[in-house]
């Protein structure tokens, strides 16, 4: 079995070079494209007011994401995997938030 540290990287650079309005997952498969987005936002939430809720609504969601992208590789990939594919997705999600969010209040103070 693979190191967790290994794991973790697998996809590290599963993204490099897609241009930014690509979205693959929501061509793949919506429902899980819609989870990932709603899990996002309830890690972003927790992250941001420490609030424990909101993780739990993360991680739940998470894992219905990781079970609609295993429904639809047809039950055969190895459970692990969509697990980490739908955790590193919110990751990139929340943090596509998070710069959005940083963005939107840097341009806010600008003006003001």
């Amino acid at each position: 079995m693979n190191d967790i540290r290994t794991m973790r990287n697998v996809n590290h650079n599963l993204f490099a070079g897609v241009p930014a309005t690509a979205d693959a997952l929501e061509e793949y498969d919506s429902d899980a494209a819609r989870l990932v987005r709603e899990a996002a936002q309830h890690l972003l939430k927790g992250r941001r007011d420490n609030d424990p809720e909101a993780i739990d609504k993360a991680s739940n969601v998470t894992f219905r994401a990781a079970v609609e992208l295993l429904n639809q590789a047809g039950r055969s990939v190895y459970v692990r995997f969509p697990i980490m594919i739908a955790a590193r997705l919110v990751e990139l999600e929340a943090a596509l938030l998070a710069a959005k969010a940083g963005t939107a209040s840097e341009s806010h103070g600008r003006t003001a």
